[in-house]
């Protein structure tokens, strides 16, 4: 395997980053990342760069992807790993690839959540060397005032519902059932996912989306049953919102030193414990919520540890 000095991360060639709700994927997460960029169709351009593959590549494209990597077995190549749930993903192309290249010595795995379900299964089938867990980066283009004493006395709850969440069930369902609680919490639908053809229910999305949150002292987040770190938890530090819920399972001790959890069984109770906290203690909290996620999700961090990782396949030196 020859050495590599750049990274490429390549796209699908006609898939429409503009239309998806958050910066989990295609271009803006490559610019998050500080990555070049390019499409799927120049591979060729890149045989000396670590080629990491964007997990929206199509069918067809994966089919092209599986048989140019064994043609090109000095170009190292990562491939990107999302959504872990075997229900979901078992039978999807990408995946299948996935579990079809994995013994191949010039791949490895980007995984950016902790290995859960059929990303696990596909962990425990490969060398300890082939898989790295890289979390969504942390840039914060928004700005957010800090400012608690203006804000709403109250909790923001948005994103999807169903059986993979089920921390966000039964709270929405808790509040829904206690008319003391209507009044504490307020509800913003999903949007839909307008990159896989859903029309958007609403337009509060992107810098729209934070200046909402931003409106709450507190914000509802959760993972699914997973335990995934998910965009919302740097959403809700983007906003400067006190998270409110259940930390993901990557958390560090300082990224959960601010989290006020709940108790599901008694959401009425922990929330009035939350609403009771002085508004000098919850603006601190916010505070070192946003520092921790600055500190450990920075961009340069993930490279550095990334390239610790490549170092130590013998990719770089």
């Amino acid at each position: 395997m020859k050495l590599i000095e750049h990274k490429i991360y390549i796209v699908p060639l006609q898939f429409d980053s503009s239309k998806l709700i958050t910066r989990a994927t295609g271009l803006k997460y490559a610019s998050d990342m500080t990555w070049d960029c390019d499409t799927i169709d120049h591979l060729d351009r890149h045989t000396d760069k670590l080629n990491i593959i964007d997990c929206r590549i199509t069918e067809a494209e994966c089919e092209f992807l599986e048989n140019y990597i064994s043609q090109h077995k000095t170009t190292p190549f990562m491939l990107t790993i999302a959504d872990p749930y075997e229900s979901k993903c078992k039978d999807h192309w990408y995946y299948k690839m996935l579990f079809r290249v994995k013994n191949m010595p010039n791949v490895t795995f980007l995984t950016k959540y902790l290995p859960a379900e059929i990303v696990k299964t596909l962990q425990d089938s490969i060398p300890e060397d082939k898989m790295v867990f890289i979390p969504y980066p942390f840039v914060d283009s928004y700005s957010s005032s800090s400012n608690f004493k203006h804000r709403r006395k109250k909790v923001i709850f948005s994103g999807s519902i169903g059986s993979i969440y089920p921390y966000r069930c039964r709270f929405r369902r808790r509040v829904k059932l206690n008319p003391l609680l209507w009044s504490k919490v307020t509800f913003l639908e999903h949007p839909g996912y307008a990159d896989i053809g859903e029309n958007l229910k609403h337009q509060v999305i992107g810098e729209a989306y934070i200046d909402l949150l931003s409106n709450y002292r507190f914000m509802f987040v959760s993972p699914s049953r997973c335990g995934l770190e998910f965009m919302k938890y740097r959403e809700c530090a983007y906003a400067r919102c006190v998270p409110i819920g259940k930390a993901p399972d990557s958390f560090s001790e300082a990224m959960s030193s601010a989290f006020l959890h709940l108790d599901f069984d008694r959401i009425y109770q922990s929330l009035q414990k939350c609403f009771s906290i002085p508004v000098d203690e919850l603006e601190a909290r916010s505070k070192s919520y946003y520092e921790a996620f600055a500190a450990e999700r920075n961009p340069e961090i993930l490279n550095k540890k990334l390239d610790a990782f490549l170092e130590s396949r013998g990719f770089i030196e």
